[in-house]
């Protein structure tokens, strides 16, 4: 009898664990709460514009995305963002700022001369740990786990590197404070963009691989998961339905939700599970996409980030535009990416205040006051993990515990990274424990 896996999650990690385990033979069956499929990683239409909801781009580093995608079929989808570029405001200018070249950096008005000094410590780091720092196995650099971003670029690069490009450029990319991240998760991030990291899109939004991945599989929508239990023989699995509370057996289980609601779904983790994911936070954030009636001439960038020193609720914003069909020819898409404070503040309130707080904002800098046909609002809570001080620590006691729940694996962001690349991984994986489980 072929066994029978169901999956909770219909995000990339989620469809990807699904995917492979029913490539490989095994019956799955994925359930998703929300009415479509795709989690964190959706498009959607807005007359002749298409709005990436969460996940923006995808990048030429990305192999596992880009081997899934040629298995798929839409290898041939994926195209460059025509303006890759990015900026940082500083002194009331936009300054231009190729995070993943340390010489144009070094070059850069975006820093006084002896920061740039300073800055050179940045290539040293990475060579001097070149050989744990792997991007897609971040445990393996737990020797490193110490300090918060923030304190450690202080120490290694100093207080102006910090303010006026680490910090800008991780928070409008991971939508956290430098206080919310790690030291050693900076070096990781970083060693994955100077190995190679062109921006690219599908044609057809992000959601085109998750669209993808769904159709070909038997994914349950409108149905919540309400509690996962597994024991050596097997998994049951409570969820509502349209039609009321209902229950499934299976011979094994994926939870590919974000980490912060394992336990509310699995009461009956083993103490070292449940240790681990007590300790899993996630970013609030929200996204204000302005659709605009012609590509605003103050932006020749694709990505802008802002300094905390600005006092902006914005981490930074993209100008969607670059991506190929995001908007009809001559007209504008930009996404703002609101701050986690702003997010929190605002968490209650309408739309509307949401827009205005990009809006205004916007008009405090050179980008000045845009005025778009439409806008939309996409919140999130929760949004990204935080990789903080002491977390990859804990990911590398987490992953090879030997108080492990039977017939259950974890997928998702928290495991690997906070990136579509990471996330599809660790579908990757949880497929494989699965099947070794099973197999066993």
């Amino acid at each position: 009898m072929t066994a029978r896996v169901l999956v909770v999650g219909a995000g990339i990690a989620g469809l990807t664990a699904a995917w492979r385990l029913q490539r490989v033979g095994y019956e799955v069956e994925v359930f998703e709460r929300e009415a479509f499929p795709g989690g964190r990683m959706r498009s959607e239409r807005h007359g002749e514009f298409l709005l990436d909801r969460g996940a923006q781009f995808i990048a030429s580093g990305y192999r596992n995305l880009h081997a899934l995608s040629a298995e798929l079929g839409i290898a041939d989808r994926i195209r460059p963002v025509a303006t890759a570029s990015n900026a940082i405001l500083r002194d009331g200018r936009l300054e231009p700022g190729d995070y993943g070249s340390p010489s144009d950096l070094l070059h850069s008005r975006l820093l006084s001369p002896r920061a740039r000094l300073r800055l050179a410590r940045l290539p040293f780091e990475l060579w001097r740990h070149r050989k744990i720092l792997e991007p897609l196995r971040p445990e393996r650099a737990a020797a490193l786990d110490g300090d918060d971003l923030a304190t450690w670029a202080r120490r290694t690069v100093g207080e102006e590197v910090l303010e006026s490009l680490l910090a800008p450029a991780f928070s409008s990319t991971f939508d956290s404070d430098p206080e919310h991240l790690s030291g050693v998760f900076a070096l990781l991030a970083l060693r994955f963009v100077t190995a190679g990291f062109r921006l690219q899109a599908f044609e057809g939004g992000t959601g085109l691989l998750t669209r993808t991945l769904a159709d070909q599989l038997p994914v349950r929508l409108g149905w919540e998961v309400r509690s996962v239990a597994t024991d050596a023989r097997g998994a049951r699995v409570e969820f509502v339905t349209p039609s009321g509370l209902r229950e499934q057996r299976a011979d094994a289980v994926v939870v590919a939700v974000p980490g912060s609601r394992v336990l509310g779904i699995c009461p009956e983790l083993t103490e070292a599970e449940q240790s681990f994911f007590s300790q899993v936070h996630y970013a609030a954030g929200g996204i204000v996409h302005l659709l605009l009636d012609e590509p605003p001439e103050t932006l020749p960038f694709y990505g802008v980030a802002f300094p905390r020193s600005a006092g902006l609720d914005l981490y930074g914003l993209a100008v969607d535009h670059h991506k190929p069909g995001a908007a009809p020819r001559g007209a504008g898409l930009v996404n703002c990416a609101l701050t986690e404070t702003a997010a929190r503040r605002l968490a209650g309130e309408p739309d509307e205040a949401w827009i205005d707080c990009a809006l205004d904002a916007l008009a405090a800098t050179p980008v000045g006051r845009l005025r778009p046909r439409e806008a939309v609002v996409h919140r999130w809570d929760p949004m990204l993990p935080q990789f903080r001080a002491g977390y990859v620590r804990r990911l590398a006691a987490f992953l090879p515990r030997s108080e492990r729940s039977p017939r259950l694996a974890f997928a998702g962001d928290y495991l690997v990274g906070p990136y579509t690349e990471a996330a599809l991984t660790s579908g990757m994986r949880a497929a494989n424990e699965v099947a070794r489980a099973l197999e066993s």
